[in-house]
């Protein structure tokens, strides 16, 4: 964990790599509005939401506001695995089979071996002990039984940083990709969940989260897990393309959450040019945020878009989607589901666009990404008779009787 953070916070500040092809392969989610992908984003469009007020209370006895998944739906524990903690520990691994189990059900049909795995879990708080990244993924392994199998846990990576550490795993898995090794599949994905008394305690004493009587966020929970590939015959294909993800952008910002300094968005700046600069020149149609009510946040976007307002389609800047106003603060999973929505969109759409990704964490860490949408190329038809000279003709015609 430590060297995995240590190579992310020295490459915050310097140029991103190249990502080369990098598309999505496969992904699941588990949000309290939704567990499918297409029916969030409709979801989100309509404005709707399940927040409700929770069996949790603030430090004066306020009853906190949340945005929580259906436990009915989980599959239940086994006794035998060992979880003696506190009620967000249990959730966090029962949303991880929730949306692990489809996807590594359908892995087993094309992966030719196990892939590594790379998660970004909650930053960490002081006074508070959750389950360790080791002995998290220990019981989710343990829950996901034969599925598990198709996982490297020795290749396991966890991502401690918050809201921006889903999008920083893309630089892990890049790593991992460019030391070869026969790698062409890698699981990334996002868990966290605000399901803790003494969190939930501070947060109200900060007069940062939704209560009776009080303004802020709305508390949440979700997951989110994605198979990336650097190998286009593993990448999904649909409306005839595929969606590519460019290399991110990580930044640092010196006005953080509890600094003694102002937030004057350098660093998320930093981290969309990056983002931006890595990405072909397209005009960015849509963008994704982990803005979630907090002022803070809203101040920090909109500063960082204007400086970029000419890479922008109009006003598309004021006109941002942030899944916290539907599902609530979903902390380290933010960024997972904003791929999820934002492939969606590029998958549906099917036209060459440019889709921007941004996370900021409460401590100092900033992220961002591109994602595009790649037509495929055309096929070229071959037979035992035909030159490929003659195959290219072919695929010519083809596209101009299309015209």
């Amino acid at each position: 964990m430590l060297l995995a953070l240590a190579w992310i916070l020295n490459n915050m500040t310097t140029t991103p790599l190249d990502l080369n092809n990098i598309y999505i392969a496969d992904l699941e989610i588990c949000t309290p509005l939704s567990n499918d992908v297409a029916e969030l984003s409709e979801k989100i469009q309509a404005n709707e939401n399940e927040f409700c007020l929770s069996d949790y209370y603030g430090h004066l006895g306020q009853q906190i506001n949340m945005s929580l998944c259906d436990s009915a739906s989980f599959r239940k524990i086994d006794p035998k695995i060992n979880i003696n903690r506190c009620h967000r520990d249990k959730t966090l691994v029962q949303m991880a089979d929730k949306a692990l189990t489809p996807l590594l059900t359908r892995f087993k049909d094309y992966s030719p071996s196990l892939a590594p795995f790379i998660l970004a879990t909650a930053e960490q708080v002081p006074n508070h002990k959750p389950l360790t990244p080791d002995q998290l993924v220990n019981s989710i392994r343990q829950h996901l039984g034969d599925n598990a199998e198709m996982i490297h846990w020795n290749q396991f990576i966890p991502v401690t940083i918050g809201r921006a550490g889903a999008l920083a795993t893309l630089s892990l898995a890049q790593k991992l990709f460019q030391q070869n090794n026969g790698i062409e599949l890698i699981i990334i994905g996002g868990l966290d969940s605000y399901r803790h008394s003494a969190v939930l305690r501070d947060l109200s004493k900060q007069q940062r989260i939704a209560m009776i009587g009080s303004d802020g966020f709305v508390a949440g929970e979700g997951a989110g897990f994605i198979v990336i590939t650097n190998n286009k015959h593993y990448a999904l294909n649909k409306n005839n393309g595929y969606v590519r993800i460019h290399s991110p952008g990580l930044a640092v910002e010196q006005g953080y959450i509890g600094s003694n300094e102002p937030n004057l968005s350098q660093g998320l700046t930093s981290a969309i040019k990056m983002a931006l600069n890595a990405s072909p020149n397209l005009p960015v149609s849509q963008i994704y945020t982990s803005m979630n009510g907090e002022a803070i946040w809203y101040e920090e976007h909109i500063a960082s878009t204007l400086r970029h307002r000419h890479d922008l389609d109009h006003d598309i800047a004021d006109k941002s989607i942030s899944s916290a106003y539907n599902i609530g603060d979903i902390g380290s999973a933010t960024g997972m589901i904003a791929l999820a929505l934002s492939s969606h969109t590029l998958f549906s759409d099917g036209i060459a666009q440019r889709h921007l990704i941004t996370t900021s964490s409460d401590k100092n860490q900033r992220s961002a990404v591109c994602l595009t949408f790649e037509p495929a190329e055309p096929q070229l038809k071959y037979n035992s008779n035909n030159t490929e000279a003659e195959a290219q003709e072919s695929a010519y015609n083809e596209q101009d009787d299309q015209q």
